[in-house]
Order: structure tokens, then C-alpha cells, then sequence
């Protein structure tokens, strides 16, 4: 390629890295896509533990945990990312216990579990993920008319293991979880209703927070 042929495509990146900025990533990732393909990401938990949960054909189990103010103002932000990371999991075939034994769990203790011990030894599971969400919050800050989604919170992932008292839970891996959406404007609420905003949000959590245990490619993040 020729000096000629490099300004032109310097002249094309720096155009799109323009626009990008104005419009968001998706431009950006489309670029990245045509010059390199379309590379896959690997999974932050396969990263750090070594463990692939779909080619060694693991079994995980998802609880979520919020405050009480959040289950007050927001009840469904537990119910929807917990669906929505067991929907995430089938479609990329890791193996996990459904949610609704895990409901019918809960209803029986009261809803209240200390460790996660008690759920090994009552689950067949290789690991049990809990997500802890923090703070939720649908609109803009100071802006009562404007959407812009705001997360944060800790994933832990606990090994079920046999021990001499039956099974135990033992840590090994966490990871801070924050996320925003919209990045760069936020979102008139003239566009939609307030609870649609939440469910949108609450899937793209649910999606973001599944992503940690899978393989997956540049092109499945663009909005």
C-alpha cells in the first residue's frame, strides 16, 4: 500500500473517530469490524479463573440481592436481571438452574439466605453467582424530564464444593460492576414512559452482567 493509500485511510479513521464521539460507539466498533473483523472478547470470569463454563459444560445458579429502599422503589430490578442474564446464558448454552426453583427455595426460608453454602447444599450447582446491586437510579441527576440509567454493584462468584459437612461455597471471583446508559445525552421523557426506560435498562444490565461468564463478539455490544 502506498503512501497515498495510508492518508486515505488515516483520513477515513480520523473522520469516524469524529463522528464517533458525537454519536456513540457504534460507529467506532463498525470501523473496528472492516479493518479487523469481528474479534471475539473474552470472558472477564475465564480471564481470571481459567474456568470455561461452556466447553468444561458447567452448571451456574443466579441469585440477585438489592437494598430494601431499591426493592420499594424499583421491585423489578432483581426479577429483571436475573431473567434476563438465565435467557442470555441459554441462548450461549451455559448450563443453569432455572429461576423459578430458586424462587420456590426462597419462598420456603423466607426469602433471607446468610451464606452461600446454604444454597450449595441445597442446589446442584458448580457455581452459584450473586449479584449485589447498590444503587439504581432512571433519571437524569437534577433532571426530572431526562432518562439516563445509572448502576453499581459487586458480582461474586462462590465454587460449590464437597466438604466434610456436605457441600460448602468458597469466593472466587468478584468484580465492581457500574454501569450508565445513555453515555453521552441523556433521553427525553418525552420518547417514552419512565418504566419502559427501566425495563430497557434493565435489560441492557442483565446482558452487560452475563457477558462477564461468556465469550462474545465486539459487534453484540453496539445499541
Amino acid at each position: 500500500m502506498g503512501r497515498a493509500d495510508w492518508l486515505r485511510v488515516l483520513m477515513v479513521l480520523l473522520t469516524i473517530c469524529i463522528v464517533g464521539s458525537q454519536s456513540g460507539c457504534s460507529l467506532l466498533v463498525m470501523a473496528n469490524k472492516m479493518f479487523l473483523g469481528d474479534p471475539k472478547i473474552k470472558a472477564q470470569f475465564k480471564q481470571r479463573t481459567g474456568v470455561d463454563l461452556i466447553d468444561e459444560e458447567k452448571r451456574v445458579l443466579v441469585v440477585c440481592s438489592t437494598p430494601e429502599f431499591l426493592r420499594t422503589e424499583h421491585s423489578a430490578v432483581g426479577r429483571d436481571i436475573i431473567d434476563g442474564m438465565y435467557r442470555r446464558f441459554r441462548l450461549h448454552e451455559i448450563d443453569c438452574v432455572n429461576p423459578s426453583d430458586v424462587d420456590g427455595w426462597l419462598g420456603r426460608i423466607g426469602g433471607v439466605w446468610d451464606d452461600a453454602s446454604e444454597i450449595a447444599q441445597e442446589f446442584d450447582t458448580d457455581y452459584i453467582i450473586h449479584i449485589e446491586i447498590d444503587e439504581v437510579a432512571y433519571l437524569e441527576e437534577n433532571s426530572p424530564n431526562f432518562y439516563r440509567g445509572n448502576a453499581h454493584g459487586m458480582v461474586s462468584v462462590y465454587e460449590s464444593r464437597k466438604t466434610g459437612a456436605g457441600r460448602g461455597a468458597f469466593l472466587i471471583f468478584q468484580h465492581e460492576y457500574k454501569s450508565q446508559y445513555p453515555i453521552h445525552y441523556p433521553m427525553s421523557s418525552d420518547n417514552m414512559s419512565e418504566r419502559t426506560f427501566a425495563e430497557k435498562f434493565n435489560k441492557r444490565m442483565a446482558d452487560e452482567l452475563a457477558r462477564l461468564f461468556y465469550d462474545y463478539r465486539t459487534s453484540e455490544s453496539v445499541d
